[in-house]
Formats: structure tokens, C-alpha cells, sequence
């Protein structure tokens, strides 16, 4: 058994990887790190039974000097900053969920290897310290990635459509996240300034239109894709694509447009669900993604990253 370690562990992602990795066949979970619960038992917090309900969560896991061999932080990218460089230094293979070290991992020679799972299979077996996309980049760059390689999208911007739910957020108390502001309701957020826009910039090799929106629900996200295909492009043709590229994929399901493609079809699963609109109008093909924003857009690919990192079936823990 691989023993492993959350740093973070109180957040969102955070009690995901928890429920996760407590039940995976092949790893130990032995520390979990919160400040905020610094003292409480992982039972006493998430419900979870057995020996990693019994674990307490401790302020700091390098001062508790475990035996760990891999650690996954969900924490700020100002946290991960100064966190990873110690467990780095201690020979630990680190899964990152922030996007303190995104930049970083797309450099030539860096050790750090961005985690699109199914995009960097093998460049994630090799390496010790994996980037783990964000929530809105997973799905964008799942649903559009096979249609850029193969050729079938023509140059200009993408305009993109993104909806998340509040769990996307994170652990903040804005005002504008409060029950009351957000019951019955539906803006965008970030316009123009969305972290994730330079992650999906250099992702997709294109410039965005990116809008993204707050929905009125705890978890799951959706974006829909406004793309330019090359002349003589049918909708069958994209969809044949994506469909020959994720035959063998065991977390990416191509789905028709009209049925099967909705958040509540993937929350609570690790998968990512992509389809293509029927029809072609002005050039433009309408291109789908959805997934559960703290699993497959957070916890569920760091634990399938984890799983090639550490050299165990992709689908360990998660299927």
C-alpha cells in the first residue's frame, strides 16, 4: 500500500479526496492537514468509518514527519507555493490541484507535467510532480482538444459559455454567494479577468471569449462552445472525432447533444461528458462539456493522475 497524504484537506476537493482516498484499494491514507479543523477526527467531520475516519486532521503534516510517499494538496496556490517545495525536498511525488504550478508545468524542461489525463498519459507516468487542470479547463479542453489536433477547427477565437456551481467558489462568504443572493438566480462572475482564461489559452493554442456563470446549484459544471470549423466540416464529422479519440477512454463518455448531457448526469461521478450540436449555422459548430466540478474538474482526476504516477490502474479508487 502507498501511503499518502491531503494537504487542504478540510476544502471542498479536499473532503472529496478524502471520501476517495479512504477507499481506495491501493493507497494508505495517514495524514490529513486543516487548520480550520486542526484536532477534529476525519470521522467527526466528513461521517467517514473505519481507520481513516479515525485520523485527525493536523495544522501541519511536514512537522508531523510521516512516512508519506506521495501527497496531494488541495490547497490556495499561495499555500501550494509554499508547502510542495518542502515535500518536494523530501522525495514526495506531489499532486497539485491549485494553479500554482499550471504555468510552469506547459514549460520545455520542467519537472512539473500538466495533468490532462487522457492528453498526457504518458508524460504523467513519468514524472514525479503533476499540475492538475482546473474544473473549467478540463471540460473546455476535453470537449475541443481531438477537434483542434485533427485539424477540424478553424483559426480564430473560441467563444466559450461556462457555468459552474457554487462549490466552484470554494469555502468563500461573499455576499454575492449567500443563499439569498443566490436562490433563483444566474450571473456571470470574473468577466474578462477569469483565472482559468491563460490555463485555457495556452491549453488550446486559441484566444477566448470566455464567460463564466454562477448557477444556482452546489455542484457540477457545464460549458458550451461556440467554435469556427474548417469549410466542408459537418457536425457528424466533429462528432466522429471525438468518438474515435475517447472509444478506449474509461472517464470520457461522447454523448448525443439532445439527451444524456447534463449536470445532473455526472455529479457524484469522475466522468467528463462532450458532444457536438446537430447543426452547423455561419460556420460555427456548438461543442458541449460537462462534468462534477470537485471530481472529475478536481479530486477524481488528481486521484486518476495519482494512479499513474504511482504506476496502478487509472480507474484505482474510482471506479
Amino acid at each position: 500500500m502507498v501511503r499518502v497524504a491531503i494537504e487542504g484537506a478540510s476544502g471542498y476537493s479536499g473532503i472529496e479526496l478524502t471520501r476517495i482516498l479512504a477507499g481506495h484499494p491501493g493507497v494508505e491514507l495517514v495524514g490529513v492537514a486543516s487548520g480550520r479543523w486542526d484536532g477534529d477526527s476525519i470521522r467527526e467531520r466528513t461521517g467517514l468509518p473505519g481507520p481513516a475516519g479515525r485520523l485527525c486532521y493536523r495544522k501541519s503534516l511536514l512537522k508531523a514527519e510521516l512516512e508519506v510517499e506521495a501527497v496531494l494538496c488541495a490547497t490556495p496556490a499561495n499555500a501550494s507555493q509554499e508547502l510542495i517545495p518542502a515535500w518536494i525536498e523530501r522525495g514526495v511525488r506531489v499532486v497539485d490541484l491549485s494553479n500554482a504550478f499550471r504555468e510552469e508545468a506547459c514549460q520545455a524542461d520542467s519537472p512539473w507535467v500538466y495533468g490532462l489525463s487522457e492528453h498526457a498519459r504518458e508524460a504523467i507516468k513519468a514524472t514525479r510532480l503533476v499540475a492538475n487542470p482546473g474544473c473549467y479547463p478540463t471540460a473546455t479542453q476535453n470537449a475541443l482538444l481531438p477537434l483542434i489536433t485533427a485539424g477540424l477547427i478553424a483559426p480564430g477565437p473560441l467563444v466559450i459559455d461556462a457555468k459552474s456551481g457554487v462549490t466552484g467558489a470554494g469555502r468563500s462568504t461573499g455576499e454575492h454567494l449567500l443563499y439569498n443572493e443566490m436562490a433563483d438566480n444566474h450571473y456571470p462572475y470574473r468577466v474578462g479577468s477569469h483565472q482559468h482564461v491563460p490555463e485555457l489559452e495556452r491549453g488550446l493554442g486559441r484566444e477566448l471569449l470566455f464567460t463564466p456563470h454562477l448557477l444556482p446549484t452546489r455542484r457540477g459544471l457545464f460549458v458550451s462552445c461556440y467554435v469556427p470549423v474548417v469549410s466542408g466540416t459537418s457536425a457528424a464529422d466533429l462528432e466522429a472525432c471525438l468518438r474515435e479519440r475517447y472509444a478506449d477512454e474509461p472517464f470520457v463518455q461522447v454523448v448525443s447533444a439532445d439527451r444524456a448531457l447534463g449536470v445532473r448526469d455526472v455529479v457524484g461521478t469522475p466522468l467528463v461528458r462532450v458532444a457536438v450540436g446537430s447543426t452547423i449555422k455561419a460556420g460555427l459548430a456548438r461543442v458541449f462539456g460537462c462534468l462534477d466540478n470537485l471530481l472529475k474538474g478536481a479530486a477524481s482526476q488528481a486521484t486518476q493522475n495519482l494512479n499513474l504516477c504511482l504506476g496502478l490502474p487509472e480507474t484505482q479508487g474510482l471506479i
